[in-house]
C-alpha cells in the first residue's frame, strides 16, 4: 500500500505539524456546529451514574464492575463463566466513542504521508466526539489511553495525537478498554497492513459484543502508481534507497499487490462482521482545501444516534 515514497515529485514534508493553525480553525468550526451532548449522564467506565429506568437493545457484554447495578448482572452467563458480566444495551452505547489510533512506521509512506491524515482524521472524529457524546476513550497503537469529556477538551485531544506514539500493537490496543469495560462505538483508524496483524484483536472485539468501524485514509498511492521510466524509491521504515526501472509489466505487478492487499483487508474485517471505510484524502493537503468534513460528520451522527 504505497509502502515507497515517490522520489520524483517534491514529497510533503514528513515533519509538518499535523494541526496547523488553518486546520485547527476548521475543526474548532466542525466543533462549534455540532449539536452539543443531552445525554447528561457520566459514562467513562464502570462507576458510572444511571438514569432511573434503563431500556434498549441487548448489546454485548462487559466486566462487572464497581459502581455497576445488581440487576445489570447476566446471570445466565455467570452460570456458565463463574465470572461477573453486566449487560450492555443500545442506550448505553449512544453515549461514548472508543478511537483506536495506529501510527505504525508504515504509515510514513505516501505523498502527502499517511500519517498525517490518520491524525487529522482521527482530530475530526474525536472532536466531534467531544462535542456530541458524554466522553471520548482515546487509544493509541501501544495500548496506552485516556478518556476525555467535552469540547473543553479539544487541545488535550490533539496534543496526545501530536504526541502519539509509532507503534502497532493491535491485540494491545483493544485489551485494556475491554478490560476497563468501554462500552458504546469503536472507531478505528489504520493502514491496516499487515492485515493478518488485526485479525486476532477484531475477532476479541466481536466475542465481546463490541462493534467497530474501520477507517482507512486512502492516499493516492493507493491506487496504484503512473511512474514510468528510471525512478528513486525509499522504504519509509528503514530508510533504504534504490533505483528501478518501471515499465508496464512492473505497473501492472504493483497494482495486482495493492489489489491483493485491498482484498485481504476486507476480508479481515468481513470475517469480523464489522465495516471498513476507506475514506479519500485530498490530492492538496493543504487544510484549506480539505473537502472532508462532510465524512466524519457523517459518521458522527451515526454513532451519537
Amino acid at each position: 500500500m504505497g509502502w515507497l515514497r515517490r522520489a520524483r515529485k517534491q514529497p510533503a514534508d514528513p515533519h509538518e505539524p499535523p494541526f496547523p493553525p488553518a486546520f485547527r480553525r476548521l475543526l474548532l468550526e466542525a466543533v462549534r456546529r455540532a449539536p452539543r451532548a443531552t445525554y447528561g449522564v457520566d459514562c467513562a467506565g464502570p462507576a458510572r451514574q444511571r438514569t432511573a429506568s434503563r431500556s434498549g437493545t441487548f448489546a454485548g457484554h462487559r466486566s462487572y464492575g464497581r459502581g455497576d447495578e445488581v440487576r445489570d448482572v447476566d446471570w445466565h452467563a455467570y452460570a456458565r463463566t463463574r465470572a461477573l458480566f453486566a449487560k450492555v444495551v443500545e442506550e448505553e452505547e449512544r453515549r461514548t466513542l472508543t478511537l483506536l489510533v495506529d501510527l505504525s512506521p508504515s504509515q510514513d509512506a505516501g505523498t502527502p504521508p499517511r500519517r498525517l491524515a490518520t491524525l487529522r482524521f482521527a482530530a475530526l472524529y474525536g472532536a466531534l466526539a467531544l462535542a456530541r457524546l458524554d466522553a471520548l476513550h482515546l487509544v493509541h497503537g501501544d495500548g496506552r489511553a485516556l478518556t476525555l469529556r467535552g469540547a473543553a477538551s479539544l487541545e488535550a485531544l490533539l496534543q496526545s495525537l501530536a504526541a502519539a506514539p509509532r507503534a502497532h500493537a493491535p491485540l494491545a490496543m483493544v485489551q485494556r478498554p475491554l478490560e476497563e469495560g468501554w462500552a458504546g462505538r469503536w472507531l478505528w483508524i489504520s493502514d491496516f497492513v499487515p492485515p493478518d496483524a488485526v485479525a486476532p484483536a477484531l475477532a476479541l472485539l466481536r466475542r465481546h459484543g463490541r462493534r467497530c468501524v474501520g477507517i482507512l485514509p486512502e492516499i493516492a498511492d493507493d491506487r496504484g502508481t503512473d511512474l514510468l521510466g528510471v525512478v528513486a524509491l525509499r522504504d519509509p521504515e528503514s530508510g533504504a534507497r534504490a533505483v528501478v526501472r518501471v515499465d508496464r509489466d512492473l505497473q501492472r505487478a504493483f497494482a495486482d499487490e495493492l489489489a491483493a492487499l485491498r482484498r485481504a483487508q476486507d476480508a479481515v474485517f468481513r470475517g469480523a462482521g464489522f465495516a471498513l471505510q476507506r475514506v479519500p484524502v485530498p490530492a492538496d493537503f493543504a487544510p484549506a482545501s480539505w473537502a472532508f468534513a462532510w465524512a466524519p460528520r457523517r459518521s458522527a451522527v451515526e454513532f451519537a444516534r
